[in-house]
């Protein structure tokens, strides 16, 4: 499915991560549903039940008119498992777990030489609004810095409320076209298939320390 499906949104100020208000923003952001929820590095055997999560977190898209879903309209193409695995042999991929140790969400990232790329991030939308999606995302800014990327990045819609704006308010800052590397090119190109590439943006966040 298409890149950064979230169905969690926030409201919260952005400050740098590591400040003593970043350290005030995670706690207030995580108080309560940390009771709940979980952060931990994904399983290998998970690879069926993250592409759930995936076609589950698509369905938010249905009616918007933003993907071609093809002719049936409903969400039929969860991320390909190649992609998984190459995310558990990298250690690049997090799961969000409920207190039965059910799995709910998942961000799974790539290296892209001086980014890391946030390639996906899906929720359950049983499970939205409660502050999975940035607590997933904020793992992996934590991430980029203890791997000395230079920045976090990712591609999503523009101005759908969960995409654009939710990351907007963790700090994420959209990219102009002419700014755009070959490997975010490539990607815009993939997404024509199925996406107008004109509503969606690429966005990126700086980390503390950098290649």
């Amino acid at each position: 499915m298409p890149d950064n499906i979230c169905s969690t949104r926030v409201t919260k100020p952005t400050y740098p991560i590591g400040s003593q208000a970043d350290t005030s923003l995670m706690a207030t952001l995580t108080v309560d549903p940390a009771p709940l929820y979980r952060i931990r590095p994904a399983r290998g055997d998970e690879v069926g039940e993250l592409q759930n999560i995936d076609l589950a977190s698509a369905t938010l898209f249905r009616g918007l008119g933003l993907i071609d879903f093809g002719p049936t309209g409903e969400p039929s193409q969860p991320i390909p498992e190649d992609r998984l695995r190459k995310g558990f042999g990298d250690g690049l991929i997090w799961v969000a777990v409920d207190e039965m140790e059910e799995l709910v969400g998942f961000a799974l990232c790539s290296d892209r030489g001086e980014d890391l790329y946030l390639e996906q991030l899906s929720v359950l939308p049983r499970h939205g609004r409660k502050g999975l999606g940035t607590r997933l995302v904020r793992r992996c800014l934590q991430e980029g810095e203890a791997r000395s990327y230079k920045r976090v990045s990712l591609s999503t819609f523009r101005k759908v409320a969960w995409n654009g704006p939710f990351y907007r308010t963790l700090g994420f800052r959209e990219v102009p076209p002419w700014r755009l590397q070959d490997w975010q090119l490539e990607i815009r190109e993939l997404q024509k298939q199925t996406m107008d590439v004109r509503l969606r943006c690429f966005m990126h966040r700086r980390v503390k320390r950098g290649r």
